[in-house]
């Protein structure tokens, strides 16, 4: 008996040494698994739609640039536009099961409307322009309910035409979808140090890049846990 007890003990020593690094170790798979995923099919469907409507450079209706009131605040009022665009060029060539309007609650309650996918995860865009899309891993609603929650379970790209015309763009401009640069200064080590959108020491927003570019594998110095 007292062999059992000790064999038992042993067992639940290895067990619970073990088991929390399985289980972030999975969480981690699910991420890269997902992230490749989406990066691939969204950039076949914008190849699809560029067979089917014409280079990028001529989708006029595609782009919902953002508006402001007389207060300079964002208007959130562009989800009819953004949904018309979403079904034209995206939605035939992806397996979408749902959408509906949610609210960013850890920023502002901000509204976006997310479209979900048959695998779980969703995307998403602000309600005032189209330029970002935000990939969820999972839950949606769950992820933004936490104000830390990109590059651990929303992770940020950008998808702007040829015929977009802002500079702080000018890594993202008419490369298809690809992990939101927004501002970067074409530092390497910016991706993970900048104040303002870096992995370690900003928003999040640059994560998605730091993944991207280790073959969609999170690094070992990944500064963010799931």
């Amino acid at each position: 008996m007292a062999e059992v007890l000790i064999t038992l003990a042993v067992i639940g020593v290895v067990a619970a040494l073990t088991i929390p690094n399985l289980i972030q170790s999975y969480k981690k798979s699910v991420v890269e698994t997902r992230l490749a995923k989406f990066y691939s099919v969204m950039n076949n469907a914008i190849r699809m739609s560029e067979a089917e409507y014409g280079p990028q450079n001529t989708w006029t209706d595609y782009h919902v640039g953002s508006t402001r009131d007389d207060d300079g605040n964002e208007v959130y009022d562009k989800g009819d536009k953004i949904d018309i665009a979403v079904n034209k060029y995206f939605a035939p060539y992806l397996r979408i099961t749902g959408s509906e309007e949610i609210r960013d609650v850890a920023n502002g309650n901000a509204p976006q409307k997310v479209y979900y996918l048959a695998d779980g995860s969703a995307f998403s865009f602000n309600l005032h322009e189209n330029r970002e899309i935000y990939f969820y891993i999972r839950n949606p609603k769950e992820c933004l309910k936490k104000s830390d929650s990109k590059g651990i379970c929303r992770f940020t790209f950008s998808f702007i035409p040829p015929s977009y015309n802002d500079n702080s763009y000018k890594y993202n401009i008419g490369n298809g979808m690809q992990p939101c640069l927004y501002m970067w200064d074409g530092d390497e080590a910016s991706l993970m140090n900048d104040t303002k959108y870096g992995c370690k020491n900003g928003s999040g927003s640059y994560c998605t890049e730091i993944i991207r570019r280790n073959g969609w594998k999170i690094p070992k110095d990944y500064p963010r846990k799931f």
